[in-house]
């Protein structure tokens, strides 16, 4: 009966209204948010200048005893330079960022060289790509449940995602990842449904796009796989044959970055170091897996933008995370029950596969050997789609086939959906910082309080990889009269006499900053409530 109901006109209506609607909230405000630490390593990839560089020339002026600098002079490694070439991008990347791979940030590249290298620039591409993101997902509904109906419900749904709208504002490769996993997954059902080469080919093609955008498309690729395997009952047949071989042409073609990971993984885990913080108990980590799951549907802004949340009360409020606990708890037991009662075994198990076990794997690994990949909201992105396309087969189906007052009762359902996301994006709209933009109210703060203040005014860090990242990030929002004055680590500086303030990024527990404290010819004060951002006021001698 559901496949036989054609979209009515006032659903494509609703879904017309609020794919504009989301079109605004993607393209308005692009330059507002602050501009935050990762989206600065995307602006350092496509200037063509390597991390080394810049270490080397903001800590030149330390080594030759040379003093303050402008911060206007680290602009060349935050916008594109005449004498640098995507080629140069890519080496970046090799160098600096490996386990990041280069498809989105060439085509950042070449975006930003003729839209604008400026915040609003680079993030319009994400916001460009996230427009693919409703044929993307119609296509995987038609081929999952063979009903237009279902893709109808879901670019609503997906229009005004908070999900989906905060990722087309990113100047990351996040979008992007949502796009090729949609249309791998649809391409790998178009090819086991019609078994042709060239169906085969494009699920190689788009499996591949998938692993030059995120490393985590290989989870992607063996849920894939694993769904294969079940459907064909352990068989080894021609679907398995020709899964494993688009597979392995799928590696091939990803086969010189992986040879550059592999050369480079000491940097990559370096960088990646953080993922191995531990939350306080698994209980927390449990918690704070399932209270982000809400955030697909509506999103207030309420949660923490620190990378390293250890509990649930620091997460978000404690009544905010009991209450998106329970709503994803009784929408993922809904879930099961109902793909389990309602749909094909083998449609049940795809959406299962997509989101469960890339989801479930991070999730587990965290538990038995510690750490938070699990509740960084962009490595859940496959969790997320697959309970988003869940929910949408579940509103078409009731909205169409129930009994007249089931029927209004769903209908309220998603009303009061829509209606949480558009209010979420509302939200979002009016932000000047979003949760999963680690730091970025600090940096904001920072921003502001360092340009309030009087006209000399100079920036002190220390010799440090982090605290250079932030500099970087400040610099967007900082006026061009700010100084620096790069220090050693742990040797107290000899502070300038003619600036009149003077601001110290450095972490709590440095050595550093304990002796300025103790140093009587500077008070030391933390601007509160900043962790690792201090002022400095000089108190002469008498």
């Amino acid at each position: 009966m559901l496949a036989k109901s054609n979209p009515p006109n006032w659903l494509k209506i609703l879904v017309i209204s609020l794919i504009g609607l989301g079109i605004f909230f993607r393209f308005t405000h692009l330059g507002k948010k602050v501009y935050w630490y990762d989206e600065t390593a995307t602006s350092l990839a496509i200037s063509g200048h390597s991390l080394a560089e810049v270490k080397q020339e903001f800590f030149s002026n330390l080594d030759n005893n040379k003093g303050v600098t402008p911060v206007i002079t680290l602009d060349k490694y935050q916008h594109i330079n005449s004498d640098r070439t995507v080629a140069d991008t890519v080496r970046y990347l090799i160098t600096s960022d490996p386990q990041h791979p280069p498809l989105y940030y060439v085509m950042v590249r070449l975006w930003a060289q003729v839209f604008g290298d400026f915040p609003a620039g680079v993030r319009s591409l994400s916001a460009v790509i996230s427009l693919l993101v409703f044929p993307s997902v119609y296509w995987l509904c038609l081929e999952l449940f063979e009903l237009s109906l279902v893709g109808w419900v879901a670019m609503a749904v997906m229009g005004v995602s908070p999900l989906q709208v905060f990722f087309a504002q990113d100047a990351r490769e996040y979008g992007l990842w949502m796009v090729t996993i949609l249309v791998s997954s649809a391409a790998v059902l178009r090819a086991i449904r019609r078994e042709s080469y060239l169906s085969w080919a494009v699920y190689a093609l788009a499996l591949a796009l998938g692993l030059y955008t995120h490393l985590l498309t290989v989870m992607v690729a063996i849920a894939h796989g694993i769904y294969i395997l079940i459907s064909q009952r352990f068989r080894f047949n021609k679907t398995l044959r020709n899964y494993l071989l688009s597979s392995i042409a799928a590696c091939l073609i990803f086969s010189p970055w992986l040879l550059i990971l592999i050369t480079q993984v000491h940097t990559a885990t370096n960088l990646l170091s953080w993922i191995a913080f531990k939350t306080d108990s698994p209980f927390d980590l449990i918690g704070i897996w399932l209270s982000r799951i809400s955030r697909i549907f509506f999103d207030f802004n309420l949660a923490s933008d620190d990378a390293w949340v250890n509990n649930l009360t620091s997460e978000s409020p404690l009544s905010y995370s009991i209450s998106t606990i329970i709503f994803s708890l009784f929408l993922i037991i809904y879930i099961v029950i109902f793909l389990s009662k309602y749909l094909s075994t083998n449609t049940s198990l795809f959406i299962a596969l997509l989101g469960g076990f890339p989801g479930l794997t991070l999730l587990f690994y965290d538990l038995a050997f510690g750490g938070i990949r699990s509740i960084h909201f962009r490595y859940q992105i496959p969790l997320y789609l697959s309970i988003q396309i869940a929910v949408v087969y579940i509103l078409a189906f009731h909205l169409f086939l129930a009994k007249s007052w089931q029927k209004n009762f769903w209908q309220f359902l998603l009303v009061g959906l829509l209606i949480s996301g558009v209010v979420s994006d509302v939200r979002f709209f009016q932000a000047e910082t979003w949760w999963p933009q680690i730091g970025g109210k600090n940096l904001l703060a920072m921003s502001k309080r360092i340009n309030q203040s009087n006209n000399n005014v100079l920036l002190v860090s220390n010799k440090n990889d982090y605290n250079l990242g932030v500099i970087l990030t400040l610099s967007h929002s900082l006026e061009p009269k700010i100084s620096l004055l790069p220090i050693q680590n742990n040797q107290l500086p000899i502070m300038p006499q003619d600036y009149q303030s003077i601001f110290f990024v450095d972490d709590l527990e440095n050595s550093l900053a304990h002796q300025l404290q103790q140093d009587k010819t500077n008070s030391l004060k933390l601007v509160y409530p900043l962790e690792g951002f201090w002022q400095l006021d000089k108190n002469q001698k008498t």
